[in-house]
């Protein structure tokens, strides 16, 4: 895309922005720099102006000065700059803001240096605003990502510019632009822009066509011939080419401000002669050179005036000119490199002059003679400003003052430019030393003229000079600097004559002296070494580096320190090392020379790890630190008691001693020695194995202690004996306190234990290695705390475990009755016991109720307790039945007896029967053992109560198993039963509390349906809810006592009858019709018995007409009735019937019935009702019929007909009749019908109607009223019709007869002549048609479409897939000629459908374009937001896609002001995706508003929040994931953005919109529906990218596609889908390139021939068309 923009340089001359995102944008830049054709410039004038082009190609352009200044202050902020008192706001020109320092500013005295400083820095700005460098054009890639081995390549012709032709630039070099400069003015230029990566190479981006502007004319001067004319002469430009010159002539003052004229001249004379200028006028003249349609910037001249004409008696007043006085003195009010301003006084007396004239030579200048005009009266000082100069130049600058033709004297001055400075000050290292350094720098880079160089320090007044050579590189040696280790700043400038440029700086630092005294010490108390030194006093420094290196090995330890202290703690230097320490001080990061010492380290401490004592030995080893070096170890030790010291040295790190003396003691100390260094020792004491003790013998003293008696050992120190003991089932040692005697008491020991008891000899804590031990046993305990555990048979004994050790349990017993029946029983003990504490031991086999004696005793290791005894009873059996045996009922409410069977003796032995209810306030009972009465009974219980009988035997006191029952007695009845409340559906009951016990009551009675309900209740009343009316019923009341878990007993019932109340009748069960007829109906309803509530009063039915609500009528039936009949209704009309019931309560709730009533065929008229003769021609009839011919009984009648006859034998009764048309084939006609059903009555009841009064030649279809026979008889009648299948027709009318008609017999003869002088006519048009067919068929054409119907256009046009190719080369024969012709069958498709929301005024504002409009039965509608009325309207319709008729909502690119809007319609239809097809802006125009967030940050459209996910650049397309909120509810929405659709046209090559739509079907699924599209109006882009996704789908089904009647079904939703012919032809060449497998293959671009009128998809919308 080409954007022809005039900018300005700025202050940093930064990159121009590409606008609107396109892909390749090509920016032309305006300049006032010196270009490299060193071409002319205009000049200062204030007079001149810029050519403004509006060529949509690019253009050179060049604002004035002040201009230039102005627009730059403007975008700067407003600032102001305060001199001499006064406030100039920045917007100033500089001009202007001089004139306003001269009050306060003078030539003779020099400002002050504050308001100078200000007024330089100012000036400054401005001219750097004028003369900053610039490209001359910018190619900017917005959408450049940068990718690694991507490349762009810059083709350009002619090979003038920079970079230079073919010039391949890396995609990551060269971010989002191009900067293109160096064109040649004047010279067409062709650009190419080539992309390679790794997929294509060398792929055409872009080419276009440039055109520079060409350089003004040059030597531009005015001579003055007469009074009237002026000859103006010039000379082409210096450089590219012309076609022509522009000279256009001002006039200035006021004889000649109307004359303005411009004059084009296209010859080589290069002069012009000015004529009828006025005389004694001044004017100005401005020249331009034009190539190609471009104009250069104005040439403008110094103004000129005219001669006056005088006249004879004026010539006493002429006086003889002389030239002007000489300007007064000037300086150089500001310079730089390439700019002088220079400032000069006015000439005094300051005499007649019009201005200035100021030059300079050199002649380096843009401009090098510049014409300045007189301003003020008295005029002030003046400036001048010399731009484009040479950097260092000496030049001279002279300043005339100039009256009309005459000129002053000279006033000169030699003023140089600001020389360059010097580049990249640098400095040699290895010259810096403490006093001297060696600076060096490069000349500078450009043309400068300077003589040498000044070098100096920052802080010195000294200044030397380096004379300038050829040599690029130039350096100077500062020598005998006193200061070493100090920073200097050196000063490096360039020297014209005595002006020196920018100063180029840099910093050294000499190198500082060495420290002094470095001295070593070992800290003991922190294991470290501290330096310590002193700095040089003379020396400058900042910080010390030391440095230290272990010695002796190769890669030892080596570290680089930093302080900026004279003391330093070395604390991590590696014990028994030698090292050397070095110190440096250091000034900014510049090193002395180094001051080094050598230090040793002592080595680390050994650790003593293990010493053993040996037989008359020790074993010793030990560990060193692995840091730590050593050559050898030393180890002393010395006897406890003696001062004998020995010593042994060794290399290893364990040693053996042997020989020492048994149990004694010694003191052992190991060194580490290294470089004569010794290490602090480890000590450790350490005795030799003494020998052991003598003759050990046991004394027992107690049953649980010992006494031990032993003999001193022989030959051996000791110094105590340890005892010891254990039993044989443990393996850890009991230790008592050591003894120094030769016995001990060893107490407390475990019953039944086997004990080892040691007794050893120890010295010094080691023990002799062959302890003396004995062996003995304690007897056990016995047993005690017997618990015995009876039952019939079986006893078992039960005792805690006696302390000690048990290894088994012996039993004895017998019958205390008989001693001899002794048994016995051994039991182990780890048998017996079921856990730690107790003891069980089960003795069975026993005879119940009898008594035992037991003795028990323990054993251990073979040795026996003493005897424990006892004596205990089995527990007698039961084996009766118990059973309860009460009578009657009544008695057995406070009675129990009880009947039992006897228990054989011969089984047990017992005394009594023992008899118990569970109740301690009833007694017990008991019976001996041999009484015969087996009967129990307890009186005085209490009713409904549970009791629990248990029964036993006894046997010496001891109780046998119970029996247990349980019964429970029955509660007492209730005597009272009454009703408190009755309704019709409730009746409360309520009775008294029986005495006694109960758990609740229980409520009976039959319902409606003879199920027996109940209810339970704990109250003694209840309401019984839901009974039905007017009904009886008999309520029996249970008193309960128990629950079926718990033995449950009822008492007996007591029943009562009661009776509800009447109500409403329930709802009418069966209502539907039996007959219906148009205006009558028959019900038949049924209401059951069981809903009648009552005595029924009658039935009541209320119906009320749907469509008249005031129409409602009810009808009442007897009670005894079940059918009824309502009528006088009308036919066709919709009713709702109610029913309802009524007792004297009042009426039930309705059952309701909706019946609409049929219409039949209006009532047969009788026969001799028919139409009746009027009037008659030879051609006509006219008939009268009226409207009460037809009765409205089954139907109102809505139309009527004619039904015609000449031969009325034939059946005329069917619905569909023959017309006029389809008759005239007969010679006797067929009764047809004459006229569309209608309906005459709308005025009158009477209507007259002709018969043939219509020409039915030109219609085809339909009914027609042709015109009748001649002279022939008819029948007529009339056909009535209650609905359009519904008619009746009334009788024949009477024969009627047309009149003769002679006619025919002229029309016979002439008809033949006309038609052969039409068929000539034709012949002669249809010649010329063919020779004008191609310049006609399209408006021919389209205005026979404007009047055919859809149903007369083919709708579908399938075309084979395998002639597919064939197709489009037939189509697109002679440029497109066929593709024309389908397409413009298109033209009117749908737009016959109306619009009518889109077009209400609230709507209006919403559209984007006021004819493209969405038609109401497609538009997709907005849920209504408040009665807010339009609130549901957005221009967006349904269109059919490939699997949906309501696949896509294609609506335009949404307006700032309907963005919430279309994100409602997002939300609202639930899509998933937005297809985008546009830009926001194409043709600097907006297209669509930016509807999402710009970054990652939420947006709220309404009440709608969207958020960017993440998004993926493509070549050609976004893809971006949208999460879109609305409340809690969240939704992902994909946005496909196609962003290369070009401005004009269509995509070229086609296969990119092909991929387009790839990639969308790809990840949208044909599911996710529906899919919302847009481009900007919505239908041209929109309906190609459908038109291509369904023919995508189609041919992977199908093997026909059908183009055109895709778009035709498109066009029939939404106007104008697929918008131009172009995109009609570029849904072809896609499909042609898939169906030929290239869609991913990059094709030259095809040729498209436009359709005239037809822009892009915009240009019919935004004009109207």
């Amino acid at each position: 895309m080409l954007i022809n923009k005039h900018y300005l340089n700025d202050l940093k001359s930064s990159k121009m922005l590409a606008a609107n995102n396109t892909a390749i944008t090509i920016t032309a830049i305006s300049t006032t720099t010196d270009c490299p054709t060193n071409s002319s410039r205009s000049s200062t004038n204030k007079h001149k102006t810029n050519s403004k082009n509006s060529n949509p190609t690019p253009t050179m352009t060049t604002n004035t000065p002040s201009t230039m200044f102005t627009q730059r202050i403007k975008q700067q902020r407003q600032t102001q700059l305060s001199i001499g008192g006064t406030s100039a706001p920045s917007s100033l020109s500089l001009p202007t803001l001089l004139s306003s320092f001269r009050r306060s500013l003078s030539l003779s005295s020099p400002p002050v240096p504050t308001q100078r400083n200000l007024l330089i820095g100012f000036i400054l700005t401005i001219l750097y605003v004028q003369f900053g460098h610039c490209a001359d054009l910018e190619i900017s890639i917005p959408n450049n990502q940068g990718i690694d081995g991507a490349f762009y390549r810059l083709d350009y012709s002619p090979p003038y510019g920079y970079p230079e032709p073919n010039t391949t630039i890396a995609s990551n070099e060269i971010g989002d632009e191009i900067q293109f400069s160096r064109a040649l003015p004047g010279t067409k230029y062709t650009f190419s822009l080539y992309y390679t990566n790794g997929t294509h190479r060398d792929w055409p981006t872009w080419t276009v066509s440039i055109t520079t502007a060409p350089d003004p004319p040059s030597n531009l001067s005015v001579q003055v011939r007469s009074s009237k004319n002026a000859i103006i002469q010039w000379s082409p430009p210096l450089q590219g080419n012309y076609t022509a010159f522009k000279i256009k002539v001002l006039g200035l003052s006021e004889a000649s401000s109307s004359y303005n004229r411009v004059f084009n001249v296209n010859d080589s004379t290069f002069q012009h002669s000015a004529k009828e200028l006025t005389p004694g006028a001044t004017y100005q003249v401005q020249a331009y050179t034009i190539y190609d349609g471009k104009e250069s910037v104005a040439y403008t001249s110094r103004n000129f005036t005219t001669i006056r004409r005088t006249r004879h008696k004026d010539l006493l007043d002429i006086k003889i000119l002389r030239e002007p006085n000489t300007p007064g003195k000037f300086i150089v009010w500001f310079r730089n490199e390439t700019t002088l301003l220079v400032l000069w006084q006015p000439p005094y007396p300051a005499g007649i002059y019009t201005h200035y004239k100021v030059s300079i030579e050199p002649p380096d200048a843009l401009e090098s003679v510049l014409y300045v005009e007189k301003e003020g009266e008295p005029p002030g000082p003046a400036q001048a400003a010399f731009k484009g100069l040479v950097p260092g130049r000496a030049y001279n600058i002279s300043v005339q003052t100039m009256s009309e033709d005459e000129i002053s004297l000279p006033t000169t001055a030699q003023y140089r430019t600001v020389p360059l400075r010097p580049l990249n000050v640098t400095f040699d290292k290895d010259y810096i030393t403490s006093n001297s350094f060696r600076v060096l720098w490069e000349a500078p880079k450009g043309i400068s003229e300077f003589d040498k160089y000044q070098v100096s320090l920052a802080t010195s007044r000294r200044q030397s000079t380096v004379t300038r050579t050829d040599d690029p590189i130039a350096y100077f040696d500062f020598r005998d600097i006193p200061e070493p280790g100090k920073t200097f700043n050196v000063i490096v400038k360039t020297v014209s004559g005595k002006v020196t440029s920018w100063p180029a700086t840099g910093d050294v630092t000499l190198r500082p002296l060495p420290v002094r005294s470095l001295r070593s010490f070992n800290d003991d108390s922190s294991n470290s070494m501290i330096i310590t030194w002193e700095p040089d006093p003379t020396s400058t420094q900042d910080e010390y580096r030391i440095v230290y290196h272990e010695l002796e090995t190769f890669n030892g330890d080596t570290s680089t320190l930093s302080t900026d202290r004279t003391r330093f703690n070395l604390e991590s230097l590696l014990p028994g090392r030698n090292y050397s320490v070095s110190v440096q001080a250091l000034s900014k990061k510049m090193e002395s020379n180094e001051t080094t010492i050598f230090v040793v380290t002592r080595p680390s401490s050994p650790i003593i790890e293990d010493l053993k004592s040996i037989k008359m030995g020790l074993n010793i080893s030990w560990k060193s630190d692995v840091n730590s070096k050593q050559e050898q170890y030393e180890v002393l030790y010395s006897r406890n008691g003696t001062s004998e010291v020995r010593t042994v040295f060794t290399k290893e790190s364990r040693l053996v001693i042997k020989n020492l003396h048994p149990g004694a003691g010694y003191e052992v100390k190991v060194f580490a020695v290294s470089h004569g260094l010794r290490s602090e020792p480890h000590s450790y004491f350490q005795a030799v194995y003494p020998n052991p003790p003598r003759n050990l013998t046991i004394e027992t003293v107690r049953s649980n202690s010992v006494l031990a008696h032993w003999a001193p050992p022989e030959n051996s120190d000791f110094t105590e004996y340890n005892i010891r003991y254990r039993t044989e089932s443990e393996q850890q040692w009991v230790r008592l306190p050591s003894v120094r005697s030769t016995e001990a008491d060893i107490t407390d020991m475990t019953k039944g234990e086997k004990y080892t008891i040691q007794v050893n000899s120890v010295s010094f804590g080691v023990e002799s290695p062959n302890p003396q031990e004995v062996n003995t046993t304690v007897p056990p305990n016995p047993v005690s705390n017997i618990i015995p555990l009876v039952d019939s048979r079986n006893i078992t004994l039960e005792w805690p475990k006696p302390e000690g050790r048990v290894e088994s349990y012996i039993l004895k017993w017998w019958p205390t009755d008989n001693p001899t029946k002794t048994q016995t029983k051994n039991v182990s003990e780890n048998k017996s016991t079921d856990d730690i504490s107790t003891v069980r031991v089960l003795i069975g086999d026993l005879m119940p109720g009898v008594q035992y004696k037991f003795d028990i005793q323990t054993t251990s290791y073979g040795i026996f307790s003493g005897t424990t005894h006892l004596s205990t009873r089995t527990m007698p059996l039961i084996q009766s039945e118990v059973v309860v045996v009460n009578d009657k009922q009544e008695d057995e409410r406070d009675t129990i007896t009880l009947s039992y069977t006897p228990t054989p003796q011969s089984s047990s032995k017992f005394d009594i029967y023992r008899f118990s209810l569970g109740d301690p306030e009833i007694k017990d009972k008991e019976k001996l053992a041999n009484d015969t009465d087996r009967k129990v009974t307890f009186t005085g219980l209490v009713p409904g109560r549970l009791y629990n009988i248990t029964v036993w035997t006894v046997s010496g006191g001891v109780s046998s198993l119970p029996i247990q029952r349980q019964d429970r007695l029955f509660p007492e009845p209730i005597t009272q039963l009454h009703a408190t409340n009755i309704t019709d559906t409730e009746i409360s009951l309520k009775w008294d509390i029986p005495k006694g016990e109960f758990n609740d009551f229980d409520v009976q009675y039959l319902t409606a349906d003879n199920i027996l309900a109940q209810n339970i209740t704990t109250r003694n009343e209840i309401t019984i809810a839901d009974l039905k009316p007017h009904r009886n019923y008999t309520f029996t009341v249970v008193v309960r006592s128990g629950t079926e878990s718990s033995v449950l007993r009822s008492s007996s019932p007591l029943s009562a009858s009661f009776s509800t109340n009447e109500a409403v009748p329930g709802r009418v069960e069966r209502f539907h019709p039996i007959n219906v007829e148009p205006s009558e109906i028959l019900f038949e309803w049924l209401l059951p018995q069981s809903e009648a509530n009552g005595i029924i009063r009658q039935f009541s039915i209320t119906y009320m007409n749907i469509n008249n609500a005031t129409e409602r009528k009810t009808v009442d039936f007897d009670s005894s009735e079940s059918t009824g009949s309502i009528k006088s209704l009308k036919p066709g009309e919709t009713y709702v019937f109610k029913i309802q019931a009524k007792t004297s309560i009042g009426y039930g709730p309705e059952r309701e019935y909706k019946q609409t009533m049929p219409i039949l065929a209006p009532p047969k008229p009788a026969t001799q009702v028919v139409p009746t003769e009027v009037y008659r021609s030879s051609s006509t009839i006219q008939i009268r019929f009226r409207k009460n011919y037809f009765s409205d009984q089954n139907g109102v009648v809505r139309m009527y007909t004619i039904i015609v006859a000449e031969d009325d034998s034939k059946n005329a009764s069917g619905l569909e009749m023959p017309s006029w048309h389809d008759v005239q084939s007969y010679s006797v006609w067929l009764p047809y019908q004459a006229v569309e059903p209608y309906y005459p009555f709308e005025n009158s009841s009477v209507e007259d109607f002709t018969i043939g009064t219509e020409n039915c030649d030109n219609r085809k279809s339909g009914y027609c009223n042709g015109p009748l026979k001649s002279g022939t008889t008819y029948r007529v009648k009339v056909r009535a019709f209650t609905a359009p299948d519904k008619f009746t027709d009334t009788a024949y009318s009477f024969p009627i007869q047309t009149d003769q008609d002679n006619t025919s017999l002229i029309v016979a003869v002439t008809v033949p002549l006309t038609i052969i002088l039409i068929l000539l006519v034709t012949l002669v048009f249809y010649k010329r048609r063919r020779n004008n067919c191609r310049k006609t068929t399209k408006d021919s054409r389209a205005n026979d479409n404007m009047s055919l119907p859809d149903s007369v256009i083919e709708q579908n046009r399938p075309v084979p897939i395998k002639n597919f190719a064939e197709h489009y080369r037939m189509m697109s024969a002679d440029s497109d000629f066929r593709f024309s012709e389908e397409f413009d069958e298109l033209k009117h498709v749908g737009r016959d459908q109306p619009c009518t929301f889109a077009d209400l005024p609230c709507n209006r504002p919403k559209n984007r374009f006021t004819n493209i409009l969405p038609y109401d039965h497609s538009r997709f509608k907005l849920q209504p937001v408040d009665d807010d009325e339009g609130s549901d309207y957005i221009n967006a319709n349904y269109v059919p896609g490939h699997n949906s008729p309501r696949e896509f909502i294609v609506t335009q690119g949404p307006l700032h002001s309907t963005r919430d809007d279309f994100w409602r319609m997002c939300w609202e239809s639930n899509s998933r995706a937005i297809v985008m097809l546009t830009r926001c802006f194409e043709k600097g125009r907006e297209k669509c508003d930016q509807y999402w967030p710009n970054d990652t940050v939420p947006v709220f459209y309404g009440d709608i929040k969207v958020q960017i996910l993440n998004d993926s650049h493509y070549p050609d397309w976004i893809m971006t994931e949208f999460m879109v909120c609305r409340g809690s509810e969240q939704r992902i929405i994909r946005h496909f953005h196609f962003t290369t659709w070009p401005d004009f046209g269509v995509p070229n090559p086609p296969q990119t919109l092909v991929r387009f739509v790839r990639a969308f079907r790809d990840r949208i699924g044909t599911d996710q529906r529906p899919i919302v599209v847009h481009c900007s109006a919505g239908v041209g882009r929109s309906g190609t990218f459908i038109t291509l996704d369904r023919i995508l789908q189609q041919i992977n089904t199908s093997d026909f596609v059908d183009i055109f009647g895709i778009v035709y079904a498109m066009r029939k939703e939404r106007v104008w889908m697929v918008q131009t012919e172009q995109q009609y032809i570029c849904i072809h060449q896609c499909l042609l390139a898939v169906l030929e497998g290239k869609e991913n293959i990059i094709c030259p671009p095809r040729e498209m021939h436009d359709n005239e009128g037809y822009e892009d998809d915009e240009g019919i919308a935004e004009s109207g068309m």
